[in-house]
């Protein structure tokens, strides 16, 4: 095991071993996440004056994961703007999820990344050219705690996009399992981008709304 692999090396105070059940679970869960590589520590976000309650909101969310994974609450969070931490701000709540479950966590799957656009895309090459990673990421999404669905309303939906969608959100809502979404859509336009059965199933009852306003900070 290399030090530099290990995403709490600037905080660990213990001695690096190749046995480190923290490294080795926490290795699996983003193993397993599709989280793309990059994206896999968590950094600091910094958010302009108008974004401070947003900030505030978010972090009591990730202060009480557990709890909001537990009660399959769901968190649409949006922006008409480009680059002010949607995405960035949805992987810290899963990776902070991922912190407080590895401990006794036995190897299991607990949280799956998907950006919708180039999910559908592989979703619909595949049906011609099976991929067996792709059927593993598939059966995921329906069974693991949390799903990120990222950019949910960012391309017009056909109507096999739209039936793909709503096959998985309806499975995750009957089995009561939690997700993030992230779009650039205002929630009660939501509808008319992308139809009202799948609007309700990311801005239900059970969703926590939330909007960022501030620009560009890539």
């Amino acid at each position: 095991m290399n030090q530099e692999d290990c995403i709490y090396k600037d905080v660990c105070t213990q001695d690096c071993k190749d046995n480190c059940i923290r490294f080795l679970e926490m290795d699996y869960l983003l193993h397993t996440s599709n989280i793309p590589k990059s994206k896999q520590k968590a950094l600091p976000l910094i958010p302009d004056s108008c974004d401070m309650d947003s900030f505030i909101e978010l972090s009591n969310i990730r202060d009480n994961i557990k709890e909001f994974v537990k009660t399959s609450q769901n968190l649409y969070l949006y922006s008409e703007n480009c680059g002010n931490g949607k995405t960035s701000w949805a992987i810290k709540l899963m990776l902070q999820y991922f912190n407080e479950v590895w401990a006794g966590n036995g190897f299991t799957n607990r949280g799956v990344f998907i950006h919708v656009p180039t999910f559908l895309i592989k979703y619909k090459s595949t049906i011609s050219k099976p991929d067996e990673d792709f059927e593993h990421l598939k059966d995921k999404i329906l069974n693991t705690d949390l799903v990120i669905w990222d950019d949910i309303a960012s391309t017009k939906l056909s109507e096999y996009d739209y039936s793909i969608l709503l096959t998985y959100l309806d499975q995750r809502v009957l089995y009561e399992k939690s997700n993030i979404f992230t779009g650039n859509i205002l929630p009660e336009k939501l509808s008319q981008v992308i139809g009202l059965r799948l609007a309700s199933r990311i801005c239900g009852d059970n969703t926590i709304k939330i909007q960022l306003k501030g620009g560009d900070n890539r």
